[in-house]
């Protein structure tokens, strides 16, 4: 039914007035700091007017006032109309791709929240390539809004979870607080990745330091700032307004559960960016606790308090729902993943039996496999998702090939060392799009599982098993489960 209950903020928030004065006093304060500091270093050039601070120049002053308003307002315009795009960016954030089923629910979803919203705000999605669990809303003053869902996320939630977690950030767009959230992320926030470049790189560098940390610093301490004005309330808020659009209170706590018991993004989200999450991507005991210091310095309110607040709606225990969790965490065996298959016949040919492959689905996206050899090629993106579904278990033959296999490489990488050949990238098999050499390698250096990918056109050929193999390996060291140690 529609949401009568949300009144959907018409004029622009106060706060984002406030946040343009608060970006122009800094950028008048740095401004009159270095030239009172030029006017103190070269004294000769003002000695004239018999005075050696700027209090005493009035034309300085006006020129310095024009110029942080001409800085700030460019500033503001390019961070504050641009933030959805400067956001996604950062994440590198693509839309929905139309030929995966995972990803055509999670649009079927949005076009109900359009319905059921009374199509009152228009919302885009958008899908990050990312194994964490984690997602966020973001708006500017463009009029654009976006719900952005990471892979793990999106892949791991049921329907009714993923509707829930949706509702939630859409929630913060009609109601107007996701905003003002996106304005501070996108003037301060996000110059917290930059800092964590250069820190990278100070600690590379033997001095330690870089002079351009100060601004980034300054950014970053004035977004945590910042927050003082943007309420942790507001979670409690999106999730009581997430129940009244989905009447599932238990879909939205099994959905912060699940988030809670694995990675959330820490190093892949950058810092600032955090208040935009529906959780805290870095596990912060401030977060956790309650108190006038975490309600001013924290941006999420305390996780196992919003969890139990859900299961109290729900007349359901914090024990019941982890009890739930674990059930559902077990997977019962099958004989193959990429068993031969009906599929549609494609217009790429097999590298080594010159058959015509065949596009089929794979953990609900599209993979092309040749019903000879058994070989599959996947487009370089759909690889995360494939390896962070577990629509099809990993059934026992390819966990004990897995461990082999590895073992092997492993033996072998460490023989190559030693007699200094290093990790050898050879020539493969020709490219099925663009038909130059394919690089034979290893998927990484963690997963020594050999692979041929082409770097032009951005695909990768796996022989028989070989697929199988690195996602059981990927998805039992992110499971923690023990079954390959």
């Amino acid at each position: 039914m529609p949401l009568t209950f949300i009144d959907i903020e018409k004029q622009k928030n106060w706060r984002i007035g406030l946040l343009f004065i608060l970006l122009l006093l800094m950028y008048f304060l740095a401004s009159a700091a270095l030239f009172q500091g030029f006017m103190l270093v070269f004294p000769i050039f003002f000695i004239k007017n018999g005075s050696f601070w700027i209090t005493g120049h009035p034309t300085f002053l006006l020129t310095l006032i024009a110029f942080s308003l001409v800085t700030a307002s460019i500033h503001f315009y390019f961070s504050a109309f641009g933030a959805v795009r400067s956001v996604m960016n950062s994440l590198n954030a693509s839309p929905p791709d139309p030929d995966d089923g995972i990803h055509k629910r999670l649009r079927d979803i949005i076009d109900e929240i359009h319905i059921v919203t009374g199509d009152k705000r228009k919302i885009d999605c958008m899908v990050i390539p990312s194994l964490s669990m984690n997602a966020l809303a973001v708006a500017d003053l463009k009029g654009e809004a976006v719900i952005a869902i990471t892979e793990g996320l999106l892949s791991r939630l049921t329907r009714p979870q993923l509707e829930a977690v949706l509702a939630h950030e859409a929630y913060h767009i009609l109601s107007g607080d996701c905003l003002e959230a996106t304005v501070v992320t996108s003037l301060f926030g996000m110059y917290s990745s930059m800092l964590d470049k250069l820190q990278n790189l100070a600690e590379e560098d033997t001095a330690g330091f870089h002079p351009a940390f100060i601004p980034f610093w300054i950014f970053l301490k004035l977004s945590n700032l910042l927050n003082l004005f943007i309420s942790r309330e507001r979670e409690y808020r999106a999730d009581a307004g997430a129940i009244r659009m989905t009447r599932n209170p238990l879909a939205m706590a099994e959905s912060l559960y699940l988030i809670s018991k694995n990675w959330r993004g820490s190093g892949f989200i950058g810092r600032g960016i955090e208040m935009l999450c529906i959780v805290n991507p870095q596990v912060n005991s401030l977060d956790e606790s309650e108190g006038w210091l975490a309600d001013m310095m924290s941006t999420h309110p305390p996780l196992r308090k919003r969890i139990g607040i859900l299961l109290d709606m729900a007349h359901a225990s914090m024990s019941w729902l982890e009890t739930r969790a674990n059930l559902k965490t077990g997977v019962s065996d099958v004989s193959e993943g990429l068993s031969q298959r009906e599929g549609t016949l494609s217009e790429f040919m097999c590298p080594y039996c010159r058959q015509p492959l065949y596009a089929i689905s794979y953990e609900k996206t599209k993979v092309y496999q040749c019903n000879s050899c058994r070989g599959v090629m996947v487009d370089n993106d759909r690889i995360p998702r494939i390896i962070v579904r577990r629509e099809i278990p990993c059934p026992e033959r390819i966990k004990a090939l897995a461990k082999a296999v590895i073992m092997d490489n492993q033996r072998n990488l460490t023989i190559r060392k030693l007699r200094g050949a290093g990790t050898g990238i050879k020539s493969g098999v020709l490219c099925l799009k663009c038909n130059n050499p394919m690089f034979r390698t290893f998927y990484s250096l963690a997963y020594l599982v050999e692979i041929d990918r082409c770097g032009i056109c951005g695909i990768t050929w796996f022989d028989k098993d070989e697929l199988e193999m690195l996602q059981c390996l990927i998805e039992n060291r992110i499971t923690a489960d023990k079954n390959l140690s």
